[in-house]
């Protein structure tokens, strides 16, 4: 009698045993529902945060024109620049001084030409003043001369006195000389005149010559120099004064409000995340301060959330975690 309430207490506490285990598992597939992705289970409600560093949505890139070596860099990262501006200098060494030395000659030779100037000024006013004395004393030699030869003429005939004669052919003779002496003045400061007149041309061409080297040696400096072409703000800047220019020496922001940040989440995320999802970005420089984004574009193993904020204090280079929801 003793063994079979034996036998029957074994069989009671076996199945309180199995009771026990059976409602164990049926409360854990309760309380832990699962999605399979691959090899890996996500719980199905769940968000993901990822951490990046802010950059630019809109970069211009900057390349040199010329190869050689930078000689400087005129700018900073962070800087402010505008369009046209001269951000460095490539393989210039020797360019500013040869520019300066061009500069210098076109100024001596305007300066001649200045002198130039002036000497045909003076020279056309003394050639004036030596023809109106010329024709003056011409017009005192016809006028002698014609006095003469009535004094001559009446000479032979008997009709006026060898004195009066005599006195007018003095005069016509002196008339002559000082005709003589007008027309040679004349002569010279017209030959002057076009001596003046060959070395202004001359200057003038001497001027024009340097503006061609002062014109070339500018053309020399400008290919050295590189230009910001978009007004912006520079976010990078590669290589190394002395060192060789790179393709891309500059990389400048024309939008320093639209902001991104590229992600690389784990594989098993990638497949729940789908562009223009909402994300949360979270500045850790600024107490956390979240702002609203969104995935822009997936490319293979990369996610790119977009987002615009206007403080100022919110700047490429920033790191940031981003929190993205599962699909």
């Amino acid at each position: 009698m003793s063994g079979k309430w034996l036998l029957i207490s074994l069989a009671a506490v076996l199945a309180g045993a199995g009771g026990a285990a059976l409602s164990l598992h049926w409360k854990g597939r309760a309380a832990s529902p699962v999605r399979k992705t691959g090899a890996a289970l996500i719980p199905i409600d769940s968000e993901v945060t990822l951490s990046g560093k802010l950059r630019p949505q809109h970069i211009t890139t900057v390349k040199a024109d010329t190869d050689g070596d930078i000689d400087a860099f005129l700018v900073d990262v962070g800087e402010d620049v505008f369009t046209g501006e001269v951000l460095a200098r490539i393989g210039a060494s020797g360019l500013e001084s040869q520019r300066d030395a061009a500069a210098a000659a076109v100024t001596a030779a305007q300066d001649q030409v200045s002198r130039a100037e002036q000497n045909v000024a003076n020279a056309r006013l003394e050639a004036s003043r030596a023809e109106a004395d010329r024709q003056r004393s011409r017009a005192a030699l016809d006028k002698m001369r014609a006095a003469y030869e009535r004094q001559q003429m009446l000479n032979k005939a008997g009709a006026t006195p060898r004195l009066t004669w005599e006195k007018a052919q003095r005069d016509f003779a002196g008339a002559q000389e000082e005709y003589d002496a007008m027309d040679k003045a004349a002569r010279l400061s017209a030959g002057q005149e076009q001596t003046a007149l060959n070395e202004l041309g001359a200057a003038q061409k001497a001027v024009a010559d340097r503006n061609q080297e002062l014109a070339a040696a500018r053309d020399k400096m400008q290919s050295g120099e590189v230009h910001s072409p978009v007004d912006g703000t520079v976010v990078a800047r590669n290589g190394e004064v002395g060192g060789p220019a790179g393709t891309d020496l500059f990389e400048i922001a024309t939008d320093m409000f639209a902001l991104e940040v590229a992600l690389e989440p784990e594989p098993q995320v990638l497949p729940r995340l789908r562009p223009g999802d909402p994300a949360t970005v979270l500045i850790p420089d600024l107490q956390n301060a979240g702002i609203a984004g969104r995935i822009k574009e997936i490319q293979e193993n990369r996610v790119v959330v977009e987002f615009n904020c206007t403080l100022a204090a919110v700047r490429p280079g920033m790191p940031v975690e981003v929190r993205l929801k599962l699909q």
